[in-house]
């Protein structure tokens, strides 16, 4: 009630923001640490996770298997189950399970090529549950990248998402990845073979010579308990380490960084469509040619103007990525865990 009475004296109760929210929900001479804390705690108890529990971040492209791996894992082949936290946080999907009498919380994430929502906004969730584990103190244990050995190429999305997840994790967590090789029964064992080969001498290198580890995902249970089962010294993120330790803006990691690479490369498109449809103005009969660049042009301006505005998003602190995180969630029905192995 003291509580209350002060936040109407102040003119933020019932509380409106998400520093409003903090003054409601806990006692006001905790100092800021101790408040965050106890915040992110909260926030994690929402999603049922606890700190005697392994935390495995399952990261990749959309239709790579995460959630296929996944329901191996917890013994739910070909079930769509589990709990998610609504909004901020509303596509982070927690499983609960047990492998040999350990507790294991398995975090499917969404892929940074995801169809409803820009990857600024899938970032800021992925930040959220990554620094909420480190100030909370929870055990991050590793961090799987799936890719489908059945693509021929790595170019485009699948690199995106590559590099994305590199900048996430950082040298610091390098060791405590796995990349696993996915959807081997769609191509022959000599060309998997091949492919990894070959993604092992270009685009895996930096990761490996990190300390990464590769393996292959069979779709079957004993595989994934083996991938998710061995023992790693818990770790922190490169983009969880810049955020809550050094204090950095999302904008500014490594991570963010990244994304803004991409407004870079639309603007030299822009650039060099201006360029075609100047020389195509001083010449005759190319009328349909010009239209066509006019038509991609304004693509290209609408989304510079969509990039700029998502931008925006980034420029968020670690205090305002937790609030957020924990002002808008809901709290998800919990499933128990399943056990695979004893």
């Amino acid at each position: 009630m003291r509580i209350q009475r002060q936040m109407r004296i102040a003119g933020i109760y019932p509380p409106r923001t998400h520093r409003d929210l903090v003054f409601y929900l806990l006692p006001i001479n905790i100092p800021r640490n101790s408040h965050l804390r106890r915040l992110t705690s909260l926030a994690m108890d929402k999603l049922g996770i606890t700190r005697d529990d392994r935390i495995i971040i399952v990261m990749g492209p959309t239709g790579a298997g995460k959630s296929t791996f996944i329901s191996y894992a917890t013994g739910d082949e070909g079930q769509d189950i589990g709990h998610s936290l609504k909004s901020f946080t509303r596509d982070i999907i927690v499983r609960k399970t047990i492998i040999k009498g350990e507790s294991f919380a398995l975090i499917d994430t969404p892929g940074f090529n995801d169809t409803t929502r820009s990857d600024y906004e899938i970032l800021g969730e992925i930040a959220a549950f990554l620094t909420a584990a480190q100030k909370g103190r929870y055990r991050l244990d590793k961090l799987l990248y799936l890719h489908r050995i059945s693509d021929n190429r790595m170019a485009g999305t699948p690199l995106r998402n590559l590099e994305l997840f590199a900048s996430v994790c950082g040298n610091v967590a390098m060791p405590n990845v796995t990349i696993v090789t996915t959807m081997w029964n769609l191509v022959t064992p000599q060309i998997g073979e091949e492919r990894v080969r070959q993604l092992r001498e270009s685009f895996w290198t930096q990761m490996i010579n990190g300390g990464c580890d590769i393996t292959k995902f069979r779709d079957s249970r004993p595989s994934a308990e083996d991938i998710i089962g061995q023992k790693r010294e818990a770790q922190t993120t490169l983009l969880a380490q810049e955020l809550v330790t050094k204090g950095k803006n999302l904008n500014t990691t490594a991570a963010g960084i990244m994304l803004s690479k991409q407004l870079e490369k639309l603007l030299q498109d822009e650039k060099a469509s201006s360029l075609k449809l100047q020389q195509l103005s001083q010449q005759q009969n190319n009328a349909a040619a010009r239209q066509h660049l006019e038509s991609e042009l304004n693509d290209i301006r609408k989304s510079i103007s969509q990039k700029v505005s998502e931008l925006g998003q980034l420029h968020r602190s670690f205090l305002d990525i937790i609030l957020g995180w924990f002002y808008n969630a809901q709290t998800p029905a919990i499933q128990g865990p399943a056990q695979i192995s004893s």
